[in-house]
């Protein structure tokens, strides 16, 4: 225990000659800290490495557009309703069969999908990809390009869609 004075039990029982093991520790040595801020600089440098680059690449669209065609194959079997989706250079559209023609989704996450700027999205073969209330779709690749590099979303007949190089 520590008096008042800020000298401790152990350390006035023995009038102030104790050795070091018994006095206690009044801060960190040199390795501690250099450990701590190496502990530190890992974390920073895992964080640093960890975080997404303001820049959208067409892989990381080409992702986000391979969601889109799965909610829209989901959708499509779930409504039991065909859903089209149409690709222009400046974006993705889905639209879902209903009485009066084709219309949007309620669902606003199959909202356009517009492209970041500088990227530009082409189908092959042009034309809507139809999902039909099976899941089944119109075959079709999309191909993003822009900033020196390219991705593609593939949907196959049977409804699979896969994002990856162009």
């Amino acid at each position: 225990m520590t008096s008042a004075t800020g000298i401790s039990d152990h350390t006035a029982s023995c009038g102030g000659t104790c050795p070091a093991s018994v006095r206690g520790s009044a801060g960190f040595t040199l390795v501690e800290l250099m450990v701590a801020m190496l502990i530190i600089g890992i974390a920073s440098a895992a964080l640093v490495l960890t975080m997404p680059d303001s820049q959208d690449r067409p892989a990381r669209v080409a992702e986000r557009l391979a969601a889109r065609a799965v909610a829209a194959r989901d959708l499509a079997i779930i409504s039991g309703r065909p859903v089209r989706l149409t690709a222009d250079e400046t974006g993705l559209t889905a639209t879902i069969s209903a009485q009066n023609g084709w219309q949007a989704p309620q669902d606003t996450a199959l909202a356009r999908a517009a492209l970041p700027g500088g990227l530009t999205l082409s189908a092959d073969p042009a034309g809507p990809v139809e999902f039909d209330a099976t899941g089944l779709a119109t075959p079709a690749r999309l191909v993003i390009s822009g900033a020196g590099a390219a991705a593609a979303v593939t949907i196959d007949a049977g409804g699979g869609v896969r994002a990856g190089p162009a």
